[in-house]
């Protein structure tokens, strides 16, 4: 089934980002999968995030489905009026920020609710996923800068950590996103946040360890709009020029429901996918 992208591989191609011999290639090798002829567009995204190496494409287009199918609960029932996700939109701030940084898409993710007893992490983490549909579905980056704001994360909240589900996550953003992460910078650093970053290192590589930026609460946001990320970029809370962080959750959620019929599409893809005949 073709996922309903409204860009076209071919303005990609056309704008040099990618090449058609690379696409055909990955084609040719998926052709004894005979339920998974995918479409230019998500071959187009997959060589981009692993920087047009067809043969890490091909891992990660594996790890892709692979990865889908082991995790429903983090993948499966994308549907933001469905009460779990309505619930998780109302606890956390999972939102594509408007602007970009040469043609790098900024994500920030926050909670907005801090009572612990209602957060769900796999819904939580569900949306943050989602969010990288909106970013990707009319004009693709290049890569991802991620904004982790530690705020209001309690002792509490890591009682709530099921390992399992933090595995799959993050096995999904290091082998199998099709947006590469150039940087994540985590805010509001504080003790128990360290202890929450300290177990997600326990599944983490260390590509993706690197890109980590820590910030402690003390961290004047003027030096971070100077080092990192311009003012012009950053929601006001964080002394940006862009609408609260509130608002920019709300057009989120307004994206996701107009995004449905993708979220159907692809969940219908990974269901039809054998992994059996995925080639080696």
């Amino acid at each position: 089934m073709a996922l309903p992208y409204e860009f076209k591989a071919a303005d990609v191609i056309k704008e040099g980002r990618c090449s058609q011999e690379h696409v055909n290639e990955i084609k040719k090798w998926l052709k004894p999968a005979p339920l998974l002829q995918m479409q230019d567009e998500l071959i187009v995204l997959l060589l981009l995030s692993c920087e047009n190496d067809v043969e890490a494409s091909k891992i990660t287009l594996k790890n892709y489905f692979r990865i889908k199918k082991k995790a429903p609960e983090l993948f499966s029932n994308q549907d933001i009026d469905h009460a779990s996700l309505e619930k998780a939109s109302q606890v956390s701030i999972s939102s594509s920020l408007p602007k970009r940084i040469n043609n790098s898409v900024i994500h920030l993710y926050r909670l907005q609710d801090y009572d612990y007893r209602n957060f769900v992490m796999e819904d939580v983490f569900k949306l943050a996923f989602m969010t990288i549909a909106i970013s990707q579905m009319y004009s693709p980056p290049d890569n991802q800068i991620v904004l982790i704001d530690m705020e209001g994360i309690t002792l509490m909240h890591l009682t709530c950590i099921k390992l399992t589900v933090l595995k799959n996550f993050i096995d999904f953003l290091q082998d199998a996103i099709p947006l590469r992460i150039t940087k994540i910078h985590f805010f509001n650093v504080n003790y128990v946040a360290e202890k929450a970053i300290a177990i997600s290192k326990l599944f983490m590589k260390k590509q993706l360890v690197e890109t980590m930026e820590i910030h402690p609460t003390s961290m004047k946001i003027e030096e971070f709009h100077q080092k990192w990320i311009p003012a012009t970029h950053l929601p006001k809370e964080y002394g940006g020029d862009l609408p609260s962080y509130i608002e920019l959750n709300d057009k989120s959620n307004q994206y996701f429901r107009k995004l449905k019929p993708f979220f159907e599409a692809e969940e219908k893809l990974v269901a039809d996918c054998d992994l059996s005949y995925l080639p080696k």
